[in-house]
């Protein structure tokens, strides 16, 4: 009772405000609990515990008070004598004694970050120039962690960096001076810490490829957290490494300028619109620009969904919820000069969300499915208008599966309006273009060789025939005449056997009853019962099982390229062999499969699935 008598006598009181009365509670919290936390530290170091006595082992200079080693010494090897360097020495002992702590509630803790800038801080002006370099391999370094000789090695680089000489070291060398960078040890302000940080990273990141991985994260933090007027998208030029996304290609799809968007689409679709026979230097142009037709007509569409083609294409911002500022570094936020809302690109920013320090990066769009489709149309139309000797077609479906977890895309995509918005918009482009189908040519007939030696009166007979008149009233008589005729060219039926009249009655009826359809299904099943294409497309699935045995085993030798060789062992002629896939193929799917002895990549997906289904 007498440790809360102050606080009983000063309740007691009514001379005091609710105002003043709060203040007083505080600071008689405040002084409990600096009371517990000077009590914790005075019994750490009252402790019984004792550190062995280790005189036989040297570790630099003697300790000129105690002939026993501190907790901090032990952790290290023995070092060697450097007699030329003890001022260096001692303050590397003096640095080692610096620490900072703090009490969670429960224990003390030192603290990695308030402890690597008090010592960073007290060495900032130490040069050196040691003679040899000492191995480390410690992943994230900090002062008290290296050595007498790991720490000369890292003061010598870091003189030489200093000046702007970078020589091969290893990683926590490297490591070890960002730290000091990022909290701004040494350098005259923010901006100097910034520059400085680019230039360890471009030219220590042939040695230290990790750099790559971090200084991004890194220096976007510390522009966020910094008074740097520079915008951060100049700055970004000087990256040894740019952006994985292009921040210009996604800020011109933000203000809806849709040309020259065909590299861009193509790295980000499911179509392999590379390997089409079609696209060639020649039909480039013309694509990328019936392109930008597109893009316009599907956002004008998709627009009257409440949904934007920037997020269908290139994707859209995010809260990243793996944020941690400078992640992987230790680095006290205290120094820098407080946080900032700012946008980093277009598609990247700092913000506060509840109060809290929030970083939204750019997500990429996942429909590739999408976008191979709208590159498909194009190029379907395009094949059409420009009168390409084979065609393709989209599949639909493949959309529908990437959005069927997205209501408003699932609807959008589903209209029937959907599936024109492409081919109305290729073909006005086409038609503003004066882009049509070149007129087949009509094949004249070859003339006879002996034409020339007809004399002229021949082709004169000939071009002036008389008109043959038939008079109506004797086809009776003509009729007549015709049936006389052909009795009397028959052979008599004692030179030839026939069946009785009975027998073909019966046999007659077989055929009529008989459905022709289901008998040849019967047939074709029994043939084909080994393989099993119920799995294929419908085009496919026909042309699969149109096709003969050995027609099928040339069609698993094409998708292995063993085409000739099998034609060879079977007797074939490659030619021929080729023309009878290719007249199957264009009954069932509109287009060839062989072109030059060779498949057409664009089916070569589809002529693979027809062959993994043959044993």
């Amino acid at each position: 009772m007498s440790e809360h008598k102050p606080f009983k006598l000063f309740i007691d009181s009514a001379a005091k405000t609710k105002k003043e009365i709060e203040e007083e509670v505080k600071r008689l919290i405040r002084s409990r609990i600096n009371n517990v936390v000077e009590d914790a530290i005075r019994d750490t170091k009252d402790s019984t515990e004792k550190i062995p006595p280790r005189e036989n082992i040297y570790y630099g200079r003697k300790p000129q008070t105690s002939s026993h080693l501190s907790a901090d010494e032990l952790a290290y090897a023995p070092e060697s004598p450097d007699s030329s360097s003890p001022d260096l020495v001692d303050k590397i002992r003096a640095m080692r004694e610096l620490g900072q702590t703090f009490y969670n509630g429960y224990m003390l803790r030192q603290c990695a970050e308030l402890t690597m800038v008090k010592q960073g801080e007290f060495m900032q002006d130490v040069t050196d120039d040691f003679g040899r370099s000492a191995f480390c391999a410690i992943d994230r370094p900090v002062y008290g962690a290296l050595s007498l000789e790991q720490l000369r090695t890292y003061f010598t680089w870091r003189t030489d960096a200093r000046k702007g000489t970078y020589y091969k070291t290893d990683r926590p060398y490297v490591i070890l001076y960002c730290y000091e960078l990022l909290n701004k040890i040494g350098v005259l302000s923010s901006a100097d810490a910034f520059n400085r940080l680019v230039d360890v990273w471009e030219n220590c990141r042939s040695f230290c490829p990790y750099l790559d991985s971090v200084m991004p994260f890194w220096l976007r933090d510390l522009y966020a957290y910094s008074d740097i007027s520079e915008d951060f998208m100049e700055l970004e030029k000087c990256f040894p490494v740019q952006s994985e996304h292009s921040d210009e290609i996604t800020a011109q799809f933000i203000e809806k300028n849709y040309h020259g968007k065909l590299d861009y689409l193509m790295a980000r679709s499911s179509y392999n619109l590379k390997g089409s026979i079609f696209l060639s230097d020649e039909t480039r142009d013309m694509f990328d620009e019936a392109l930008a037709d597109v893009l316009i007509a599907l956002d004008e569409y998709f627009g009257k969904y409440d949904i934007t083609l920037f997020e269908l294409v290139c994707g859209r911002t995010k809260k990243d919820h793996s944020w941690s500022p400078f992640a992987g570094a230790y680095v006290d936020r205290e120094r820098m000069d407080g946080f900032r809302a700012c946008r980093i690109s277009p598609t990247e920013r700092y913000c506060v969300k509840r109060g809290q320090p929030c970083h939204e990066r750019f997500e990429h769009a996942p429909y590739r499915s999408f976008i191979g489709y709208v590159l498909k149309s194009t190029e379907s139309v395009l094949r059409e208008r420009t009168g390409f000797r084979y065609s393709i077609v989209p599949n639909l479906s493949l959309v529908l599966d990437d959005f069927c977890n997205r209501d408003r895309l699932f609807k959008a995509a589903s209209d029937p309006e959907f599936a024109a918005v492409i081919p109305n918009a290729v073909n006005k482009w086409c038609d503003e273009h004066g882009i049509y189908p070149k007129p087949k040519e009509r094949k004249r007939k070859k003339k006879p060789d002996h034409e020339d030696e007809l004399p002229p009166e021949y082709g004169q007979s000939y071009a002036a025939a008389p008109v043959v008149e038939i008079d109506v009233a004797n086809l009776d008589k003509i009729r007549q005449e015709a049936e006389e005729t052909a009795r009397k060219l028959i052979i008599e039926e004692e030179l030839q056997e026939s069946p009785p009249a009975d027998e073909i009655a019966r046999m007659t009826a077989c055929i009529e009853d008989a459905v022709f359809e289901e008998q040849t299904i019967h047939i074709a099943k029994e043939v084909y019962s080994q393989y099993d294409f119920s799995a294929l497309d419908e085009g496919w699935r026909q042309l699969a099982e149109s096709m003969e045995a050995q027609q099928l085993e040339l069609i698993k030798a094409l998708s292995t390229g063993r085409a000739d060789e099998f034609c060879r062992e079977h007797g074939m002629l490659p030619e021929s062999a080729f023309e009878e896939l290719n007249a199957i193929a264009l009954e069932h799917i509109g287009d060839c499969l062989v072109e030059y002895g060779e498949l057409i990549p664009d089916y070569a997906e589809d002529v693979a699935k027809i062959a993994s289904l043959i044993k």
